[in-house]
């Protein structure tokens, strides 16, 4: 049985040349190679008044998930006194250890994506 499709794409007949330097074509060979596009997908974007997005590098993606994992861990804190009455809350952040550790936790958090941060923009 084959599959029906719904919005078939247009069929692309018309053909357009340009003529670009040896360096312009390096340049956009480039670009579409790092938005993970060809060379006519790029070039048709740019043309139709897209800005094309890079892809995020392994590196981008491993730092991202990173972030995104310690934002799980701040919204579980968070959710976690949500429940508990203020009272609670003051035994909690009173203990003297308790918060030495939080902190320092903390402290390692900020650094880290600071950290991530730098080494996303080399």
């Amino acid at each position: 049985m084959k599959k029906k499709v719904k919005n078939p794409k247009p069929r692309r007949t018309m053909h357009l040349d340009a003529r670009v330097t040896q360096e312009e074509f390096k340049t956009i060979k480039s670009k579409a190679y790092i938005c993970g596009l060809t060379i006519s997908d790029y070039i048709r974007r740019c043309a139709l008044g897209h800005r094309p997005k890079r892809h995020l590098t392994d590196r981008e993606i491993k730092a991202y998930c990173s972030i995104y994992e310690a934002r799980r861990d701040l919204i579980n804190i968070a959710n976690a006194l949500r429940g508990r009455s203020e009272e609670e809350k003051l035994l909690i952040f009173s203990d003297v250890k308790f918060m030495q550790d939080w902190t320092k936790a903390a402290s390692d958090l900020i650094v880290y994506w600071d950290n991530t941060v730098k080494k996303m923009k080399e």
